[in-house]
């Protein structure tokens, strides 16, 4: 953790040591969801919800700080006479990326990529329909994480932005995963 917040530390110190004709700020706010049904008795929702900053310290490159809420919920049932299993999970990740835009921030169409790290917390509380309810609590941790998107311009300060984003999330004895994320939204150009 104090890795993390040093390193978006000296990052925004070096983005702001930067000439100020160069720098602007955008403000963002994403949405994604998920629904899956496989019978009255199984399903998966989830939902999630992300704030960002970007610095740019460039025309085309920035230092996007994030932070993104996310929720899921799963309903099991393997039979009718079988008790409901229901299992909420819920995922807290402060981000820190390095953007690079393919286009200049004046175009319609602006496809970027971008990659850093970012700080996921998160639980589960498992509910057994008759019994008790308990809750897994893994550590925090930091992890990579990359992603790709388009910003479309719709006018002077106003834009749709649609991601592709993944983290490399720990899932213990050493293994890793790929937890991703499609999102759309808006940003704001100060």
């Amino acid at each position: 953790m104090k890795k993390f917040l040093s390193l978006t530390l000296l990052a925004v110190l070096i983005s702001t040591s930067l000439p100020a004709y160069a720098m602007f700020t955008e403000l963002g706010l994403s949405y994604g969801r998920k629904t899956t049904t496989f019978d009255k008795d199984n399903s998966f929702d989830s939902e999630s919800i992300t704030g960002s900053l970007s610095l740019y310290f460039l025309e085309r490159l920035a230092l996007e700080l994030s932070y993104t809420d996310a929720t899921g919920l799963r309903e099991e049932k393997a039979s009718p006479s079988d008790a409901r299993r229901t299992t909420t999970q819920k995922s807290q990740i402060l981000g820190a990326d390095l953007i690079l835009v393919f286009a200049d921030k004046t175009a319609l169409f602006q496809p970027y990529i971008k990659g850093g790290g970012a700080q996921i917390s998160r639980y589960q509380q498992i509910k057994i329909e008759g019994q008790d309810t308990y809750t897994i609590e893994p550590e925090s941790v930091t992890v990579p994480s990359y992603g790709v998107g388009l910003k479309i311009k719709v006018t002077e300060s106003l834009g749709i932005k649609l991601s592709y984003d993944v983290w490399k999330t720990p899932i213990g004895d050493g293994l890793q995963t790929d937890d991703s994320s499609i999102r759309a939204g808006v940003t704001w150009a100060l």
